[in-house]
């Protein structure tokens, strides 16, 4: 076994005396193949790593364990300056929290706290002994993005990394940018105009050389990794070859249709929000008597969820009819009033004082629109005063929540990523929202979730942020692809020779980085490191111990498990 160096860290005195350092080092000095074990009080200072590097090579170990706070404290960094000093092998150092799960949480209980802080570390040791460096794989990258979808977030994704300097396809399956911004009236809160709002967004990219636009244009074919993605775009002129370094998806969202609910499509009085928006578009006037009803196709048992933006946007209208005629009667029928934030909320009493009035209904007792060729009044009955309330109407306005795109479904089939059970794109990880389980393909605006067009601009430059990280490099690691502090740890190797070809790896694997090829006339897996993540989904149902994790290899965790369950007495 090669030599290890072991050090263990007081935390400022935060791991002790929750965690008996001087016995556990004392134990763990008599462990085969630890040459030095090395107390400190901390090593997250930048002298602390410096003396760590020295002890390391004063040593003469070829391995470190660090006994410290969670990958996610400091301890993340420190692992990352000591694997420089191997060399960057990531598999000859090991990271052992001590610190948030062993001192912290076992407070009560320090015998115990500190036999687990011993478990773990001689379980690592055991890691440290088998375990392997896996072959990396680099890639130049191609300094290029393509922006699927050309609205709020897509607009502001393309300029955000057109302004850095970076060639950007932006692609819009309409003739122009805007989406769905192009169909509203006014925007909330601030209730500026949507054609004031968009003019800005719209310039710049007309007016950004490296920006292309390509209307009425789908994405029809892809394949490829972070870093380098070949793309084929079709539109009506023929069809267009893209070679790029990422993915930013920013398809938007639509609009639900009531059909069947509330007598719509029965009585021209009832309304859409969005056909409300189109006739405050075209300047036309609304009745005296309105009523909102909201939820209408939302938190039901096929939609279940809430769409966001459906409270705001219906009291933005209501209030404006208030503001345009004083006088008229205007009423929201609710089950809940969503307006989350501080603006969101003075944007709702604002309504309240303007004279909108709000009536709350229960689920299962869904408002009646009553008339004979046209609205007449709508039924409710009021869940707050527990009384049934006719309210006359000269027209519904009916509240229906976004729905995914239905470009969505093939797009993730080309990009190899997920989608919810409603349609919506999926990030992978709920800590990095705008990320997808592919490298490299990002996500934005209401393509993952409905979003009003502030927020959803805000995503897209964030996305963009995302994307820069790759193609600000020349070359880009396969090492490098993880959201872990400390580095991705190996990726999938295949013994050549031993694979029978029965196709369980690319089966399973998640990240669509495993593949049948045909070698020598027989068919044998291969796996892409730039899209394995290390998951070890393909080790767990290969029948013959084909496919290996170097770093997480069968004898490294077969170590690990034998050392965790042995009698303690006998450690």
């Amino acid at each position: 076994m090669p030599g290890v160096m072991v050090f263990l860290c007081r935390c400022c005195g935060r791991i002790p005396p929750t965690v008996d350092l001087l016995a556990l080092g004392e134990k763990i000095g008599r462990e085969e193949g630890v040459a030095v074990v090395e107390t400190r009080d901390t090593l997250c200072l930048p002298e602390d790593r410096a003396a760590m590097l020295r002890s390391f090579e004063e040593s003469g170990a070829s391995g470190i364990l660090v006994a410290a706070c969670s990958p996610y404290g400091k301890a993340g960094d420190v692992v990352t300056t000591l694997s420089a000093a191997c060399d960057g092998d990531r598999s000859h150092v090991r990271l052992v929290d001590i610190r948030e799960g062993c001192a912290w949480i076992h407070r009560g209980d320090p015998a115990g706290a500190t036999a687990k802080a011993g478990d773990l570390i001689r379980m690592n040791l055991g890691f440290l002994r088998h375990g392997k460096r896996s072959a990396d794989a680099v890639v130049a990258v191609r300094p290029e993005c393509i922006v699927v979808g050309a609205g709020s977030a897509g607009m502001a994704a393309a300029l955000s990394i057109a302004r850095a300097g970076h060639r950007v396809h932006l692609v819009e399956r309409g003739m122009g940018g805007g989406g769905m911004l192009k169909l509203l009236s006014h925007v909330y809160p601030t209730d500026a105009g949507a054609e004031e709002k968009l003019k800005p967004s719209l310039e710049a990219i007309s007016a950004q050389p490296l920006i292309v636009f390509h209307a009425k244009t789908r994405v029809v074919a892809a394949t490829g990794y972070a870093g380098d993605f070949k793309i084929r775009l079709a539109s009506g002129t023929g069809e267009t070859n893209l070679h790029v370094g990422a993915v930013i998806l920013a398809t938007g969202a639509g609009v639900w249709l009531p059909r069947g609910l509330y007598r719509y499509g029965e009585l021209k009085e009832v309304l859409t929000l969005m056909e409300l928006e189109r006739r405050r578009r075209e300047g036309r006037e609304s009745p005296r008597r309105t009523v909102f009803i909201h939820c209408v196709g939302a938190r039901c048992p096929e939609r279940p969820y809430c769409a966001t933006i459906c409270c705001p946007s219906s009291i933005k209208n209501a209030a404006w009819i208030k503001r345009a005629d004083p006088g008229a009667e205007v009423t929201i029928l609710h089950r809940d009033i969503m307006m989350p934030g501080a603006i969101l909320e003075r944007y709702y009493r604002g309504a309240l004082e303007a004279g909108v009035r709000f009536v709350r209904f229960a689920a299962d007792a869904p408002p009646v629109v009553s008339g004979d060729g046209k609205v007449e009044n709508v039924s409710v009955f009021d869940a707050i005063n527990g009384v049934e309330r006719e309210i006359a109407a000269d027209q519904v306005i009916l509240s229906t929540p976004l729905v995914a795109n239905a470009d969505n479904a093939k797009l993730a089939d080309l990009f190899h990523i997920g989608i919810d059970r409603y349609g919506f794109f999926r990030e992978d990880d709920p800590l990095h929202p705008l990320e997808t389980r592919q490298a490299g393909v990002f996500i934005c605006g209401s393509a993952r979730w409905p979003v009003a067009s502030g927020d959803a601009a805000a995503q897209g430059e964030g996305a963009a942020m995302k994307a820069l990280a790759i193609l600000g490099r020349e070359r880009l690691s396969a090492r490098s692809l993880s959201r872990l502090p400390e580095g991705k740890l190996g990726h999938a190797r295949i013994e050549d020779g031993f694979c029978s070809g029965c196709g369980n790896c690319v089966a399973v694997c998640p990240y669509e980085a495993c593949a049948l090829q045909k070698v020598g006339g027989a068919l044998v897996s291969r796996a892409n490191k730039m899209r394995c993540r290390a998951c070890g989904s393909c080790m767990s149902v290969c029948p013959n111990g084909t496919i290996q994790m170097p770093e997480h290899n069968a004898r490294a965790v077969g170590a690990m498990i034998r050392r965790a369950f042995s009698p303690r007495e006998a450690r």
